[in-house]
């Protein structure tokens, strides 16, 4: 399946919002899990007015397939653009893990 990026701006208001959509990752995955769409990692990002967003990398058959599991899970999509290479410099670092 094709990789895209989908930037999420302003995803989540505030910490506890962040912490109630990571505590409801594993629900989503499963649901997920054989379909048309496969997550595969974030990263979350402080807006300037103190929001969190993300850009969010998945595998899917297609871009409305991902729109429609946004839409499904109520995240914002600014747009889902599709990944022309991937370049590795190094092995992916320890995940950063919110305190």
């Amino acid at each position: 399946m094709p990789l895209y990026i989908v930037p999420r701006t302003s995803a989540w208001l505030s910490e506890e919002e962040r912490a109630a959509a990571a505590d409801c990752l594993p629900a989503v995955l499963e649901h997920m899990e054989g379909g048309d769409v496969r997550f595969i990692r974030s990263y979350i990002v402080r807006e300037e007015d103190g929001a969190f967003g993300a850009f969010c990398i998945y595998e899917a058959t297609s871009p409305e397939a991902i729109l429609a599991h946004s839409e499904g899970v109520m995240l914002p999509t600014d747009a889902i653009k599709p990944i022309e290479e991937t370049v590795i410099s190094a092995p992916d670092p320890e995940p950063i893990r919110a305190a």
